[in-house]
């Protein structure tokens, strides 16, 4: 009865709109300790009732905790709902959809769900729609400026080539239920938008009257991209991109196949408005626990003071105050900008590690306190000439 369950609510027995709608199953989806029932009993069932079989089975695999089961038993259950209660539906959508292949088992922990939020979504995807809007706010009035072709360059193509072959691959992986691979291709092509930002500077062009039309281009680049980015990413996460295309001002109804000018580069029209919101997907402070026993830092007894520094000692500290006049990621990290300093007697290049709480155009134009008179050290083969000195609510820099 459980089986014939799947039919008998179409009315198999008699012409049915319900039935001719959604039967034969595209995929039926089973988890992976009824795969026999399914694949074996149902489907002869099926064929004695001379009734089309699914196209396809798939059988999903189990989530375990610290690598067991879950059980009321054992006490290890993880409520889905509290769960989006405190982190939201899209993001553990995500993560559920990004963190293994589809069919296999995967172990489930806050820490990895708050790595691939703070990660993936904050500092990639929400990095990359906040600074693009930023700018556009910033060095064109908020409207999305008109791109000229003849200032094109290699990072250009690239990053126009990277978009439309994203969309062909993460629909070959789509269709294989590799819902792993095809976040992967969306996500090659969010550090390569956070990237040709960085490389192309436009904080630098913006000063120079001379190149406003390779400035209007790199604006416009990063307008197409997010508009790529919305149509890939509503499957999995479709608040986010019904937020990012309210704030890039897009005419987009995900509902329906997309054409073919919507797939071709050059899909947001010169003029566009946006409307810069909130960010996506807040990071997520890993100090705050919520039904966690662990002691937090803040419960912890303060370590006893050590390697004390006399007056003497301390007088030897130059501080000096800079003006930020260019800032920039540094490549393969998240966390550390190269920074060029103006201390007035003359410029350093300083490399801080606050690269989680900035994006590198805010820098531009502010001033901060440096330690001038430190020893030069390399961080990820960058020279740092001093260090910038910076409070936060975790650690001082």
């Amino acid at each position: 009865d459980a089986l014939v369950n799947y039919v008998s609510a179409l009315e198999y027995l008699r012409p049915s709109p319900s039935f001719d709608r959604y039967w034969p199953a595209t995929i039926h989806l089973v988890g992976k300790d009824i795969l026999t029932t399914h694949a074996v009993y149902w489907s002869t069932i099926l064929m004695a009732l001379k009734i089309p079989l699914p196209k396809t089975i798939f059988a999903h695999g189990w989530w375990t905790v610290s690598g067991e089961k879950m059980s009321k038993s054992r006490g290890n259950v993880v409520d889905p709902h509290a769960i989006v209660d405190e982190f939201g539906t899209d993001a553990f959508r995500y993560f559920l959809l990004r963190e293994v292949p589809f069919g296999q088992d995967g172990d489930f922990s806050r820490e990895a769900l708050i790595g691939r939020i703070n990660t993936d979504l904050a500092n990639d995807l929400g990095n990359l729609l906040n600074r693009s809007l930023t700018m556009i706010e910033r060095f064109a009035k908020g409207i999305v400026p008109e791109p000229l072709a003849t200032t094109d360059t290699e990072l250009d193509n690239l990053l126009q080539q990277t978009a439309q072959e994203m969309l062909r691959t993460f629909d070959i992986h789509l269709g294989s239920l590799e819902f792993n691979r095809a976040l992967e291709a969306i996500w090659s092509l969010v550090q390569l938008g956070n990237q040709y930002i960085d490389k192309s500077a436009p904080w630098t062009l913006a000063k120079k009257p001379e190149d406003k039309p390779r400035l209007n281009t790199v604006l416009y680049n990063a307008a197409e991209t997010l508009r790529f980015l919305c149509l890939a990413l509503y499957p999995f996460v479709p608040q986010a991109a019904e937020e990012m295309k309210r704030q890039l001002g897009l005419v987009l109804n995900f509902s329906k196949p997309l054409l073919s000018a919507e797939i071709t580069w050059g899909g947001v029209l010169p003029g566009t408005e946006i409307a810069k919101g909130s960010p996506l997907f807040p990071r997520i402070e890993t100090t705050k626990t919520q039904g966690d026993a662990r002691v937090t830092q803040d419960q912890q007894p303060a370590p006893s003071p050590t390697d004390q520094i006399t007056i003497d000692e301390f007088r030897k500290v130059s501080m000096r105050v800079g003006l930020v006049t260019a800032a920039e990621r540094v490549p393969k990290s998240t966390k550390l900008l190269r920074l060029q300093v103006d201390i007035g007697t003359e410029r350093r290049q300083v490399v801080a590690g606050i690269g989680t709480k900035y994006v590198p155009e805010d820098l531009v134009g502010k001033r901060v306190v440096i330690v001038a008179n430190m020893k030069p050290a390399k961080l990820m083969g960058v020279e740092s000439q001093g260090m910038v000195l910076a409070a936060g609510e975790d650690e001082v820099t």
